[in-house]
């Protein structure tokens, strides 16, 4: 098998749109303009020949076309890698002379890559107890810096959930490390050494291309097209349910995911609930559906559910609805890229058509109100007329879209 490829980064250029809460920065409007229920133009930005954007849980990341990179949001714990105003977006610090081609954001960590696989952290990881630091020897990582642990190895893609980090080697091996308390490392770890979790070690997986990761579990695709899936099971965010050997609570070990069939193409997860765009640009999701995250119909939520408590599972419950079972989104074609964060979801298809769907109260879909969206809604505004959607992104109470003047 050949070696994996370093990313590159997107080509076509646009310009940020944001939407949803702002309270501690994340939309990066300034400190008067905190909810947005339609996307807002980001016009700090629109110089900037912006190709992507990610969202952690309180704070947003843009990356230009040659790499530099900008953040605003929450700083609390250095997730912005840089000093200064935090309402708006400014310059990471550190990487002038870096071309960073990937960016993934936890809730309080953020890493980078550069286009020669080299990897750059900082911020800092937090336990179910508090702080519990950046590595063993350092509380807080406040801009970025060379990921020693990893300097030897060429890494080609990255993955955050809340507190934990997923990376991909060229000879397609996973290192995982960060906080570990729900399994989402793919190892155990002792509640009294859970510090030793903050050094990255492989996993017992061979032949991975691809990896994702939700706020508290994690994945990695093979060249064979396995969908391997790990951490927290609580409302079967793994995918693993079937008609005779339901899952345990959380899966220690990766585990493949047999329900799937086709190409898989990307895997995006949220707190309590996961997606897999399909090479056929169809999307299915699993895990919690109380908050009409999985984008599914009430009356597929409610007979898939019915299926599953006839079988003994608790998930009945109409409080805290779970789907076990990857099903297909309806009226969901010709997907592109999907994203996912805390309890909403968004897509963009291959048209550069935006959809959102799941919790509304934070005004994070863009739908102009605070309702949840039961299935994918079409993302409009007044701002967003004339522009075609090239990027989404999910954060715990925003998210971020770059789109391009389309007329």
């Amino acid at each position: 098998m050949a070696d994996l490829s370093v990313p590159s980064l997107p080509e076509e250029t646009g310009h940020v749109f944001v939407f949803g809460t702002g309270d501690t920065g994340q939309l990066g409007l300034g400190d008067e303009m905190l909810i947005r229920k339609r996307p807002m133009p980001l016009k700090v930005l629109d110089d900037e020949e912006i190709v992507d954007v990610v969202c952690g849980g309180m704070h947003t990341i843009a990356t230009t076309r040659e790499g530099r990179v900008w953040s605003w949001g929450c700083n609390d714990q250095g997730a912005l890698g840089r000093s200064g105003e935090e309402y708006e977006p400014a310059r990471v610090e550190n990487l002038d002379n870096e071309h960073i081609v990937k960016v993934a954001c936890g809730d309080s960590v953020t890493i980078a890559l550069n286009d020669e696989g080299r990897l750059f952290c900082w911020g800092t990881f937090r336990s179910s107890e508090g702080a519990l630091g950046f590595s063993k020897e350092q509380d807080v990582q406040k801009i970025p810096a060379v990921f020693e642990p990893l300097s030897k190895e060429t890494i080609v893609d990255i993955a955050a959930g809340a507190d934990h980090c997923v990376a991909l080697t060229n000879d397609g091996r996973v290192y995982t490390w960060g906080n570990g308390q729900q399994y989402q490392l793919g190892r155990r770890i002792s509640e009294r050494h859970k510090k030793n979790a903050l050094m990255p070690e492989t996993l017992r997986l061979r032949n991975i291309k691809a990896i994702g990761a939700g706020a508290y579990h994690s994945f990695a695709l093979s060249h064979n097209n396995e969908l391997y899936v790990w951490g927290f099971n609580n409302f079967q965010q793994c995918g693993l349910w079937t008609d005779d050997n339901r899952s345990p609570p959380d899966q220690t070990m990766p585990t493949v995911i047999t329900t799937l069939e086709g190409q898989v193409k990307q895997v995006a997860a949220g707190e309590h609930h996961s997606l897999v765009l399909m090479e056929d640009g169809h999307v299915y999701a699993f895990g919690r559906a109380d908050s009409s995250q999985l984008g599914l119909p009430s009356a597929v939520i409610q007979e898939l559910t019915q299926d599953q408590g006839a079988n003994g599972d608790t998930t009945k419950s109409g409080f805290k609805r779970a789907i076990g079972m990857p099903t297909r989104i309806p009226n969901l074609e010709n997907v592109k890229a999907i994203s996912s964060c805390s309890n909403h979801s968004l897509a963009v298809t291959n048209e550069g058509v935006g959809y959102t769907w799941g919790f509304g109260e934070t005004s994070a879909l863009g739908n102009g109100s605070d309702e949840d969206e039961e299935v994918p809604c079409q993302l409009t505004g007044q701002k967003l007329e004339g522009f075609k959607v090239l990027r989404v992104a999910g954060g715990g109470q925003h998210s971020a879209i770059v789109a391009t003047n389309s007329l």
